[in-house]
């Protein structure tokens, strides 16, 4: 009880900050933060350098660090605007691909669902919070390990409307969302053990990745999109970028399907993070898993 207090007090404190102030606070905070000499920081920097062997170790320092500023300055300013009207947040981004989210919307309209993968690139936590006051929406979520957290995330994501559903639940709970026509997203892009995955090309080096949407989609015979919600710099914005609907291929070979679609959806994914590397999460073990030899 004491510590649910204390989480709801840092969230009245937050709320009172101006949005714009806590993104300059963020951003301090994960400059600081990003200088510490501890694991993840040494893990991003990795990371990159196996991601850009081409770049100089210098861009990779400058680079690890931008990408711990990104990240304080993206959570300080998600907490700040927790409790605005999504629709309103929703007004100052700009998109990309709006002829792909048309596409999506008259398709939801019809009775068409759609399958989304995203992933922890620019800010994926203002995406769930904004996308359903578009369309309805469900959200695939992990189960925090603590249920004080896990009530603070998934709340968040369901400001807008959206719905939440747990990994470890019903995946004829997701099939079903699909068949009434909804959008369903997942964030795809990390190494979870735990999950059924495949080894798909990210950045050059076999990566471990959860393989459930694209069989989802692919039983479900609904349409994918690639959609992020990432800073541009230099606009001073948020941008949506959805990319092209495609249509999951069925060639008999379920396993091969899979592996394409996964593959296709990283693939497309890397060439976004590629434009704003600051903005993925480095320190994750991406290349933790590795194939059988």
């Amino acid at each position: 009880m004491a510590a649910l207090t204390l989480i709801r007090l840092l969230l009245r404190c937050a709320r009172i900050i101006p949005p714009a102030l806590a993104w300059r606070l963020g951003a301090g905070l994960g400059d600081a933060f990003g200088t510490l000499p501890m694991r993840d920081q040494d893990r991003a920097r990795t990371h990159l350098a196996i991601a850009f062997p081409e770049a100089d170790p210098a861009w990779i320092r400058r680079t690890a660090r931008a990408c711990f500023r990104h990240t304080g300055a993206m959570a300080l300013w998600t907490l700040a605007t927790l409790g605005r009207e999504p629709r309103a947040l929703r007004r100052g981004i700009a998109v990309e691909g709006a002829e792909h989210i048309r596409a999506l919307v008259r398709a939801s309209r019809a009775g068409q669902g759609t399958f989304v993968y995203t992933g922890h690139f620019g800010n994926w936590e203002l995406l769930a919070r904004t996308f359903a006051t578009v369309t309805p929406s469900s959200v695939i979520a992990r189960r925090m390990r603590s249920p004080l957290v896990d009530a603070l995330i998934q709340g968040t994501r369901a400001e807008g409307g959206a719905e939440v559903l747990y990994q470890d639940g019903d995946a004829r709970e997701v099939l079903r969302r699909l068949r009434q026509g909804r959008t369903v997203a997942t964030l795809a892009d990390q190494d979870i053990p735990a999950l059924a995955g495949v080894f798909v090309p990210w950045f050059g080096r076999d990566a471990y990745t959860p393989s459930g949407p694209a069989a989802l989609a692919t039983l479900a015979r609904c349409p994918v999109h690639v959609m992020f919600l990432y800073w541009n710099r230099t606009a001073g914005r948020w941008v949506l970028h959805c990319g092209p609907r495609w249509q999951p291929t069925r060639s008999g070979d379920r396993a091969a399907d899979i592996q394409s679609l996964t593959a296709l959806a990283t693939s497309y994914q890397e060439a976004l993070v590629r434009r704003a590397p600051e903005q993925w999460v480095w320190w994750h073990k991406r290349w933790r898993t590795r194939p059988n030899p």
